[in-house]
């Protein structure tokens, strides 16, 4: 069962992570249990506990590589990040999701479990677990948002979005998952059988999703394979309901696009008709980003998660 963990943190830190700009908390001794909160004790001269994290996952390792991964959400220079694991073979790192402030901030009097600041944490007890998130606001610190991605099959969207986009507190899910849970599919071709049957589905759950998160990354495409095996252009009418903050497209070298997905589905995949579908893609890609009026970003699948995300980070 996952703890709740109380944590001392610097003002300016704190800061940081309200604002989004600092999703990765790092530690020199992390919690022996799995932690699935954080809470947020600002020290001297606030002295109080101002909010709650999520916590996605953890991360350890060297130094070095622990940079590497996460220095476009770090929130601190490298100095500053190697003066504190300075000496130490091993960095850890809490990865933050969203994050909510407290109502009114709590004084550590109140609690029962932590009295004093801890200098690593603190796990809380039920008790004091209830009386923190009875004052969590119910919406997140950050604004709400919708990334869309596209690209076609094959080129690792899904596997991207969750390295680049998880970690900064979005929920990542596919137009195939919405679809599915609408009671619609493709064939195993990846061919459908009614483009605008599914899109209205997408929209529907979209909207569903929309009441639960409010920053949500949609993994999907800008055309689809109909049913005659035909490339076929999303209307434009789905992305202008969407109504994405940022569109992104993903692409991918048409050879290695092809083994992949004759390993993956085992059927043998056209090159040529793997670089037709590409180059459809980003046209109605552009397309679209030149109607509704939103810039889009194009990388490549072979492209670092932390460059996706730095640049990423420059518009948001």
């Amino acid at each position: 069962m996952s703890k709740i963990a109380l944590i001392s943190i610097h003002a300016k830190h704190l800061a940081n992570i309200l604002t989004g700009t600092k999703v990765f908390e790092y530690r020199k001794v992390m919690p022996a249990q799995d932690v699935s909160y954080l809470v947020l004790y600002c020290t001297a001269p606030m002295k109080r506990i101002v909010a709650v994290a999520e916590v996605s996952w953890c991360l350890e390792g060297p130094p070095s590589r622990i940079w590497a991964e996460t220095s476009y959400g770090a929130g601190v220079t490298r100095k500053f990040y190697r003066n504190y694991f300075l000496g130490r073979k091993t960095a850890a790192s809490f990865v933050l999701g969203n994050v909510y402030e407290l109502s009114e901030p709590l004084e550590l009097a109140k609690l029962s479990s932590c009295k004093v600041p801890p200098q690593s944490f603190c796990y809380l007890n039920a008790c004091d677990t209830r009386l923190v998130f009875d004052k969590v606001s119910s919406e997140p610190s950050t604004p709400s948002s919708l990334i869309f991605v596209g690209g076609i099959h094959g080129v690792g969207k899904t596997t991207i979005c969750k390295k680049v986009f998880a970690p900064l507190g979005y929920r990542c899910i596919t137009a195939s998952s919405l679809i599915s849970a609408y009671g619609l599919s493709s064939d195993k071709k990846k061919r459908v059988d009614n483009v605008s049957d599914n899109q209205r589905a997408i929209i529907e759950q979209l909207a569903i999703e929309n009441k639960k998160y409010c920053r949500l990354l949609l993994d999907g495409h800008y055309t689809l394979i109909n049913s005659q095996g035909q490339i076929e252009a999303i209307n434009l009418s789905i992305f202008q309901k969407m109504n994405p903050s940022q569109l992104m497209l993903i692409k991918g070298e048409p050879m290695e696009t092809a083994r992949r997905l004759t390993i993956r589905d085992g059927k043998k995949w056209n090159q040529a008709f793997i670089k037709a579908f590409q180059k459809a893609e980003e046209k109605h890609a552009r397309y679209v980003s030149n109607v509704i009026g939103i810039p889009l970003q194009i990388f490549d699948n072979v492209v670092s998660p932390a460059k996706i995300a730095k640049s990423f980070r420059g518009r948001n």
